[in-house]
């Protein structure tokens, strides 16, 4: 075997494994990116705790799409990601049933908890109270909200002192 011909297998050789390193080190990297996207769609915990919790008012119109209400909640610093807020809301039970309106909502909610939250449907129970069909662990009781003059808070601990409000719009023309 010649020289010329060894300096080319080496070569040859040393070309491959440079290459199978970068696409093992890029696969690995990026499986570590979708493992961890795909465990937040159903695992993201909320933006702050009740103490540095911030509440912001939103309105949501009939054309709003949910990633731009998300692009909004990230804007406003309430949730971390617009799409991946689009993705749960694709695969949770609240899909296509976010209403339009203006909400009040806490960095200290879940996006789950925020989804029910603009998805709730108000029915009047027997003594002309309203009443939300979203469980009360998930927002403040219509009892506490009347109490606050109708100014409180949707969410746990998003009437704190302390909270900042800020308004936020989504799918304004």
């Amino acid at each position: 075997m010649s020289i010329k011909g060894l300096i080319g297998t080496v070569l040859d050789t040393a070309v491959k494994i440079f290459l199978i390193i970068v696409v093992v080190t890029y696969t690995y990297k990026y499986a570590i990116l979708a493992y961890d996207f795909g465990y937040r769609i159903f695992a993201e915990k909320a933006v702050s705790t009740e103490e540095t919790a911030k509440a912001i008012s939103i309105s949501v119109s009939e054309e709003a799409s949910v990633m731009e209400i998300g692009t909004v909640l990230e804007e406003k610093g309430i949730i971390r990601d617009a799409r991946l807020f689009y993705v749960q809301e694709l695969l949770s039970s609240y899909h296509g049933k976010i209403k339009s309106g203006i909400y009040e909502l806490s960095s200290d909610m879940t996006p789950r908890e925020m989804l029910a939250v603009m998805s709730a449907e108000i029915s009047e129970t027997e003594d002309g109270e309203e009443e939300d069909d979203v469980p009360s662990s998930e927002t403040e009781s219509p009892e506490q909200e009347s109490e606050d003059g109708g100014e409180g808070e949707t969410g746990e601990g998003s009437g704190e002192a302390g909270a900042e409000t800020e308004d936020g719009e989504a799918g304004t023309e």
